[in-house]
């Protein structure tokens, strides 16, 4: 893995990491849940934004390959003399990245 690949990587997991915390906090009342009338529901907002979000960068991360392996492609190639004559073969390879 790059190690571009391996910065992006971290700094999304920081990010999923910290929406999730901020998702969380919140008061501990005692009071039943109609009695709450100005912390109704901003909580499940915000985490299921950060599941949501998560789930999306996981998935775009996953779909890579964890590593870029280059593709090596070979054939052969006809070896000719100065008259035009063929005098045997010989492998040529070319890389992908």
């Amino acid at each position: 893995m790059s190690t571009s690949k391996k910065i992006l990587t971290a700094v999304l997991v920081a990010l999923t990491v910290a929406t999730s915390g901020v998702a969380s906090i919140g008061t501990a009342e005692a009071a039943p849940w109609h009695h709450r009338h100005h912390h109704r529901g901003h909580g499940w907002g915000w985490g299921a934004g950060g599941l949501a979000t998560g789930l999306i960068i996981g998935s775009a991360i996953a779909s890579q390959p964890a590593y870029a392996e280059p593709v090596r492609r070979c054939h052969r190639v006809e070896r000719v003399n100065r008259f035009g004559e063929v005098i045997g073969t010989r492998r040529v390879c070319r890389v992908y990245e």
